[in-house]
C-alpha cells in the first residue's frame, strides 16, 4: 500500500475528530452530584452549579444535590459558586458517566479573618464605573447600549500604587443583554486594568439564561442578532480551527513573522561595497524596422539600458527584515490532542482576518491604523511560546498563553458574548 502524504493524513485525522465529536452520535447526558462543605462535610444548599459560559446550570437542594440535564457531549468546565466560599471549577468530560460527583467548597480565607488586606475606594463606582462599563460591557454599536449591568453596587474598586485598577465583587454580577436575549450571572474572578499600557485582564464564570424561553415572541429576533454576532467572532474562529474549516468559514490567517528583505540583499549584491557603484539594467530591446526591395525587415536589435542605481540605494535604507504576510492554513499550526481537543500554536505572531463582514465605523475611528481596514483584523501572539487547547464547543484554555490585539480586543466583551452551547443551526 503506498504511503499517504502528510497533508492527507492530517485531513483524515481531523475528519476522525469531527466524526467522534459529532453530537448526533451521542445522546445527551446527565450530571448528578452533591455539594458539601470541606470543613464540616455537611451538604450545602443553594449552591449554583453550572457548566461555565453555557446555559446549563442548576442549584443544589437542601441535601446539597444538583442535577444538570441535557448536557451535550464534550469537555466543559464545571463550576460551583456560593457567597462566602471559594469558587470550585474542574474540567469534565460529559461523554463519561457522571452520576455521583462530589464537590467540596472551602470557606474563603478573608471571610474567616473578617477583613480585607486593603480597603476599596468608597467612591469607586463614581470614579471608575464608566470606564469599567466600557471595558467590561464594551462599546460595540447596537450591542453595548442594549446590555445593562443591573447591580453595579456590588463591585469594589482599588487603584493600586503601580497605577493598575482592580475590581472584585462578592456577589455575581447580573447582566441583562436585551439585544441577544440573555440574562447572565457572572462571577467575577479577576479584573485588572493597567492605566499606563491600557491593557486589561479579566476572567470569571458565566451562566446564561435564554430569555427566548420566557419571551417566545422575540425568539426569532434574538436568533438573528445572535447569528450576526457569532459571524466572525472569536467563538466562530475557534470552532472553525477545530473543524479545519477556516477558509470555508471566511477566515484567513497570515504570518506576521519577519523574513529577510530579499530586495535589500539584492541591492547589496548589485552595488557591492563601493558607494559610487553604478547599476545598469536591461529592460527591453529596440527594433529597427527598415524597408527593403522585397518589403519591410527588422534590423539588429539594440539593448535598452536604464540606470537602476537610485532604486538600489533606496533599498539599502530599508530594514534587513520584513513582515512575511504568508497565508497560514489551520492544519499547519493545529494538532489533535484527542477526539474533543485540538491544539493551536505558531512560533510567530498571527494575523486573523474575517473576510465576510465589514467593520463598524466606531472601530475605524478609534485609531488611524484602522482607517483603511474594510473587514475585521486581529492579531495573535503566543507570549509563553506554548500552545492553547481548543474544545469542540469553541472554548479554549490556557488563555494567558494567548494575547489578542486588534479587532477582537475591542469587540469581544460581555455585550457580544455567546454561550458555548449556542448553535447557529437554531437561527
Amino acid at each position: 500500500m503506498p504511503l499517504q502524504s502528510s497533508a492527507s493524513l492530517k485531513k483524515i485525522f481531523w475528519l476522525l475528530i469531527l466524526l467522534l465529536a459529532h453530537p448526533l452520535l451521542f445522546s445527551q447526558s446527565v450530571i448528578r452530584g452533591t455539594v458539601i462543605s470541606k470543613d464540616s462535610r455537611q451538604p450545602l444548599p443553594s449552591v449554583s452549579v453550572y457548566l461555565n459560559n453555557t446555559s446549563l446550570g442548576a442549584t443544589s437542594n437542601d441535601q446539597g444535590i444538583f442535577i444538570l440535564r441535557s448536557v451535550p457531549p464534550g469537555k466543559f468546565r464545571l463550576v460551583a459558586s456560593s457567597i462566602g466560599y471559594e469558587n470550585f471549577d474542574t474540567l469534565i468530560d460529559s461523554r463519561k458517566p457522571i452520576h455521583d460527583f462530589t464537590i467540596s467548597l472551602q470557606i474563603k480565607a478573608q471571610e474567616l479573618e473578617g477583613f480585607a488586606v486593603s480597603p476599596p475606594d468608597p467612591d469607586g463606582w463614581k470614579k471608575w464605573g464608566a470606564l469599567f462599563t466600557d471595558l467590561f460591557i464594551g462599546t460595540v454599536p447596537k450591542r453595548a447600549n442594549n446590555c445593562k449591568l443591573m447591580n453595579p453596587e456590588v463591585i469594589k474598586f482599588r487603584l493600586n500604587a503601580n497605577n493598575t485598577l482592580t475590581a472584585n465583587a462578592r456577589e455575581p454580577l447580573l447582566i441583562e443583554n436585551y439585544a441577544l436575549g440573555y440574562e447572565i450571572k457572572y462571577k467575577l474572578d479577576e479584573f485588572e486594568y493597567d492605566l499606563n499600557s491600557k491593557s486589561i485582564n479579566y476572567s470569571g464564570y458565566a451562566l446564561f439564561t435564554d430569555l427566548a424561553l420566557s419571551h417566545p415572541k422575540r425568539a426569532s429576533q434574538y436568533a438573528r442578532e445572535r447569528w450576526e454576532t457569532y459571524q466572525g467572532s472569536l467563538l466562530h474562529f475557534m470552532r472553525a480551527v477545530f473543524a479545519d474549516e477556516l477558509k470555508t468559514q471566511g477566515f484567513e490567517m497570515r504570518s506576521l513573522g519577519k523574513i529577510p528583505n530579499a530586495e535589500k540583499l539584492r541591492a547589496k549584491q548589485r552595488l557591492g561595497l563601493r558607494k559610487d557603484s553604478l547599476v545598469q539594467d536591461t529592460v527591453g530591446l529596440t527594433l529597427n524596422i527598415l524597408q527593403g526591395p522585397t518589403g519591410p525587415y527588422i534590423s539588429a536589435a539594440t539593448d535598452v539600458k536604464i540606470d537602476s542605481t537610485d532604486y538600489f540605494k533606496k533599498m539599502l535604507l530599508q530594514p534587513d527584515s520584513i513582515i512575511s504576510h504568508q497565508v497560514i492554513t489551520a492544519d499547519s499550526i493545529g494538532f489533535a490532542a484527542d477526539s474533543t481537543i485540538a491544539g493551536l500554536y505558531f512560533p510567530d505572531s498571527l494575523e486573523v482576518s474575517y473576510l465576510l463582514k465589514g467593520i463598524p465605523a466606531r472601530y475605524r475611528d478609534l485609531s488611524k491604523d484602522h482607517k483603511h481596514e474594510t473587514y475585521p483584523i486581529s492579531q495573535f501572539v503566543f507570549p509563553h511560546k506554548t500552545p492553547i487547547f481548543i474544545l469542540n464547543i469553541g472554548y479554549y484554555y490556557k488563555p494567558y498563553d494567548l494575547k489578542i490585539t486588534g479587532y477582537w480586543a475591542w469587540s469581544e466583551c460581555m455585550s457580544t458574548r455567546l454561550p458555548y452551547d449556542y448553535s447557529p443551526n437554531k437561527k
